[in-house]
């Protein structure tokens, strides 16, 4: 029987220590997935992230994305409301609308999201905030990769959500089973989404090649 990651039974449950991790993955994914509609790839990746780390998190050697973030983020949220259910109202807004244990969850959640997605989030050069006085330590920094290039050709075939996702999953070393689990999909409809990536993108290759070999004879 196919094991699916997503599992909001435990939405049902009152929040403790025995179901909080689990609490936090299912609600930081619900999160992701209904935000794509409206953030696109940036997004898409976030979730597809999200499904490595959780389908992977027993794995002593696996690295942990930053998406991550979101669930430990929601993780120190639940754990001050242990005894409480998710559909429990905390407060009221201006408006009178209840505010519950789920909304006010999200709500932290997002508030990382935003950070994380928005273009006016920049990383701070240590050389900036160290001050001339003090001596400088040789720091091995990260190579920031640029994925401009990537990111343009896989916005270019216009692949649905689910294909997005897919694709997200195979960088990030799923197998095709794992793909099929996660998006609740037959294994043969994932092995479909790789062929029709393949075909848009070798038109588009084939393409391009044709339009440099006509401007290199004019």
């Amino acid at each position: 029987m196919k094991k699916h990651i997503e599992n909001y039974d435990v939405f049902k449950e009152t929040i403790s220590q025995n179901n909080v991790l689990a609490m936090a993955e299912q609600l930081a994914m619900y999160e992701t997935r209904l935000l794509i509609e409206y953030m696109g790839s940036r997004m898409q990746k976030m979730y597809a992230d999200l499904c490595v780390d959780v389908k992977r998190k027993n794995d002593i050697n696996h690295t942990y994305s930053d998406s991550y973030d979101l669930v430990q983020e929601c993780v120190l949220f639940l754990c001050n409301n242990y005894g409480k259910q998710l559909n429990d109202v905390l407060a009221y807004d201006k408006k009178s609308k209840a505010i519950t244990v789920k909304i006010a969850c999200i709500r932290t959640m997002s508030k990382l999201i935003t950070r994380k997605t928005s273009d006016n989030y920049r990383s701070v050069s240590l050389d900036a905030l160290t001050p001339v006085s003090e001596p400088s330590f040789e720091i091995e920094e990260d190579v920031v990769k640029d994925y401009t290039a990537y990111d343009s050709i896989v916005d270019s075939l216009n692949l649905t959500d689910n294909m997005r996702i897919a694709l997200e999953c195979r960088q990030n070393g799923l197998s095709y089973p794992e793909i099929a689990a996660i998006l609740e999909r037959a294994q043969s409809t994932v092995f479909e989404y790789f062929i029709k990536i393949r075909q848009r993108y070798t038109a588009i290759v084939t393409s391009n090649s044709s339009e440099n070999l006509r401007y290199q004879h004019i």
